[in-house]
């Protein structure tokens, strides 16, 4: 009796832990500027990422998210993208970097050129997942990695075995 007591209360303990885990998405990605407003205007034309908040004046921060309008990018929940000032100095770091899906590679990166990118390398296809996935770095003009990918058709997120 005592060791069933024992394993009930150790499962219910199992239980309570694994339901304490909360769920967890991306809030945001935080990207450093030496020209706060230039740099969101790159995220704009580039990506269609629309200006919902901006910190100081002149702003030291703009806060960016997608939607057809402002109004609708506001009432919206896809990720944040901060375009922070950055001081001067400081160098750029090609570890933290926005990852953006898109749906048409070759005119994405076309459109991220247009506005001032540069190509570090790609396009490319690469598997992941089992998956043939088409992949191109770029630079924003302020030196920022940026990873587009291009998922099959159909697929919304890469699979890991």
């Amino acid at each position: 009796m005592r060791r069933a007591i024992t394993t009930i209360v150790g499962i219910t303990a199992m239980i309570c832990l694994v339901r304490a885990q909360a769920d967890v998405t991306v809030l945001a990605v935080r990207l450093g500027a030496t020209d706060v407003p230039a740099l969101a205007k790159f995220y704009e034309t580039a990506f269609g990422l629309k200006e919902i908040d901006h910190v100081g004046q002149p702003p030291t921060e703009i806060i960016m998210r997608y939607g057809a309008t402002v109004a609708a990018a506001k009432a919206g929940s896809s990720p944040e993208f901060l375009v922070a000032r950055r001081e001067p100095g400081a160098t750029g770091d090609s570890i933290p970097h926005a990852i953006f899906h898109v749906s048409e590679l070759g005119a994405t990166v076309a459109a991220a050129k247009a506005a001032g990118a540069t190509i570090k390398s790609g396009p490319a296809s690469v598997a992941i997942g089992g998956m043939p996935i088409k992949v191109a770095t770029l630079l924003d003009p302020d030196g920022n990695v940026l990873e587009l990918m291009e998922l099959p058709k159909g697929v919304g997120h890469l699979r890991h075995p």
